[in-house]
């Protein structure tokens, strides 16, 4: 029987996100003090020397590994894992600079190695960062044969008035959501439970994650202060949109093209569950005012990702609203689930 929510495939939200809270609690020092407010925890801002910081945060691939194995296709593995870690960092309004990664596996496969390094080389190369190092471990009492994990680290520098907080957000302000290249890097326990292993579609699994550096990186750079928040669309679906400030109220009224394989899913699980859970078309989601949202749009189409206007912000009742689904149906998740 196919499950019909993330909990039933196996992977707990609410616990991971506890957690979470627990471990920030537990690792809170004094020294915390100095980092800069950075909108939705998407990375850590350090001041390094005056205005200047670094923003730093890490991500990896999950369970998209075990389709790429499944297929024999892991070159474009390393691409969504630098993209993971490189569009947190844009959420804080950082430029890309270095990243670093950890390959563990049983056994090392040269061809396998070879391909994911060509990935991450890639990605690299997509979000014009450099790859710096990282670390390979063979580990053959912990990893299955032909198993492996990956995780990456990405470093990007931020001024201060580049930094996003999300503090300016206030309702009118326009939301912009931006395609993404198809299911990302999220959600795999749960679409691979739904997807036959023989069905088509189960090689579209293995689209990349989009990097969308170019056209955030020209917006600071040429337009500092357009972008007031930014949402990478994650673990947590679309309920991200709320995080660069949870304090108001998200409405989505228009929605980017969904992707034929989260059409499929659709129909086998209810539309509450796949909105917290997977994209849904929309990779990333710009906040900002009416007066800047057409250059936004502009400097995205430039870069081929179909953007448009696809909600606002609408009072201070900390929620999202999605409508456009039909009829009079809309969901409505509280700002406090995620």
């Amino acid at each position: 029987m196919d499950p019909k929510t993330y909990a039933e495939a196996g992977v707990d939200i609410h616990k991971a996100d506890a957690f979470v809270s627990r471990l920030k609690h537990a690792a809170r020092r004094d020294g915390h003090k100095r980092l800069w407010p950075a909108a939705g925890g998407y990375a850590s801002v350090y001041p390094i020397q005056g205005n200047i910081g670094v923003a730093l945060t890490t991500d990896g691939v999950g369970t998209k590994l075990l389709v790429g194995l499944e297929h024999g296709k892991l070159d474009t593995i390393g691409i969504d894992l630098v993209a993971m870690c490189v569009n947190d960092l844009l959420c804080v309004g950082a430029t890309p600079s270095t990243f670093l990664d950890y390959y563990a596996t049983g056994k090392l496969d040269e061809k396998l190695s070879d391909d994911l390094m060509k990935g991450i080389i890639d990605g690299c190369d997509r979000a014009g960062m450099l790859l710096v190092g990282g670390e390979t471990a063979e580990l053959p009492d912990l990893y299955q044969h032909g198993h492996f994990d990956l995780a990456g680290f990405a470093m990007g520098i931020v001024s201060r008035e580049s930094l996003i907080t999300g503090e300016k957000l206030k309702s009118g302000d326009k939301l912009i959501g931006v395609s993404s290249s198809g299911i990302h890097s999220n959600g795999f326990s749960l679409a691979r439970k739904l997807i036959p292993l023989e069905s088509s579609l189960r090689e579209v699994l293995l689209t990349p994650t989009a990097i969308y550096a170019a056209p955030v990186v020209s917006l600071l750079n040429e337009h500092p202060g357009a972008i007031k928040g930014a949402a990478h669309i994650t673990g947590g679906g679309w309920t991200n949109v709320t995080r660069p400030n949870k304090s108001l109220g998200y409405v989505i009224e228009q929605h980017l093209t969904v992707p034929d394989v989260m059409k499929y899913m659709g129909d086998k699980v209810a539309a509450e569950e796949m909105y917290k859970t997977f994209n849904m078309g929309m990779g990333l989601c710009i906040m900002a005012d009416d007066a800047n949202v057409d250059v936004i749009i502009r400097a995205f189409k430039a870069s081929h990702f179909n953007a448009m206007v696809v909600g606002e912000i609408a009072g201070k009742k900390p929620s999202l609203t999605i409508k456009g689904l039909g009829g009079d149906k809309e969901i409505v998740y509280s700002n406090s689930s995620k």
